[in-house]
């Protein structure tokens, strides 16, 4: 588990769309390259992301983020994040809320799937999107249905009807992460930050209703902005093909995937990931 060298400042934010508060974190940096907005993936929290920032911080990047609803120290029962609609208008309020003009975006896993829709809806027309250059995925998710049977799918969707907020177990745990020694350890540190392996049936269904929908509106995205892509090749949760598969309907030809041998879900988590660091400073200097 990476140790955070920058340190960040959190604060309460009220959100008026979605009536909860919101916890909101900056990483300030000394450099003057630009702002990057960092979003987390489900069952875990701004803050795990810290990594992100000290890199980013190292190029000259200030970083700020926020807990999704449902996760960290934000609102809201634990794995009930917003729907994706939902989650489209989180993100106008907050980027206007921080006055955030951000020039690039870094999001993980689950917050890949969300961002990748907020974009088609609204990369062409925002006006605190007018700066931004570029893309960085990590692990996206690209098929909720993935490892779900149809029987527990149609059952969960049925019951989301009458009990939306009921939760469920993700089945992920720390050791599908990235390869550790003690998985009690980190499992408590996840915790102590309100992390989480749980799921809403609502937006369970939400991501379920949109997944058919992602490579059209990837499409609908900026072409001129830079994408990469950061995948382990031992990924169980977001498998390497599905990403294989969003690359190739990304749009432009400024798009670029790092596949890491012998990685899991968090790459930059291995104790191996100064290599692929190097590499990620590398593409961000050059767009």
């Amino acid at each position: 588990m990476k140790v955070n060298l920058i340190s960040s400042q959190t604060r309460q934010l009220f959100s008026k769309a979605l009536n909860k508060c919101i916890s909101v974190r900056k990483w300030p940096s000394d450099g003057s390259s630009g702002e990057v907005l960092i979003l987390h993936g489900l069952g875990d929290h701004s803050g795990w992301h810290g990594w992100a920032a000290d890199l980013l911080a190292a190029e000259g990047f200030s970083s700020a983020g926020f807990d999704w609803p449902g996760n960290g120290a934000s609102d809201g029962k634990r794995g009930d994040m917003p729907t994706v609609d939902e989650a489209c208008v989180l993100l106008d309020e907050m980027v206007g809320t921080l006055d955030q003009s951000p020039i690039g975006i870094f999001a993980h896993s689950t917050g890949g799937f969300l961002v990748l829709h907020w974009l088609a809806r609204r990369s062409e027309n925002h006006p605190a999107l007018q700066n931004l250059r570029w893309l960085w995925l990590s692990s996206p998710l690209i098929n909720p249905a993935y490892g779900q049977s149809r029987v527990k799918i149609a059952l969960a969707l049925w019951l989301g009807k009458y009990f939306p907020k009921i939760t469920l177990s993700t089945g992920v745990r720390a050791s599908q992460c990235f390869h550790l020694r003690s998985e009690s350890d980190v499992e408590a540190e996840r915790q102590r930050h309100g992390g989480h392996h749980r799921i809403s049936l609502r937006f369970g269904a939400s991501l379920l209703a949109y997944q058919p929908q992602l490579f059209g509106a990837v499409a609908r995205i900026r072409s001129d902005l830079a994408f990469l892509l950061t995948q382990g090749t031992e990924d169980t949760v977001c498998p390497p093909e599905f990403v294989e598969a969003l690359f190739s309907h990304l749009p432009g030809r400024k798009k670029s995937c790092l596949f890491v041998s012998g990685a899991r879900h968090e790459p930059f988590q291995e104790e191996n990931s100064a290599d692929l660091a190097r590499t990620v400073r590398n593409w961000i200097t050059n767009h």
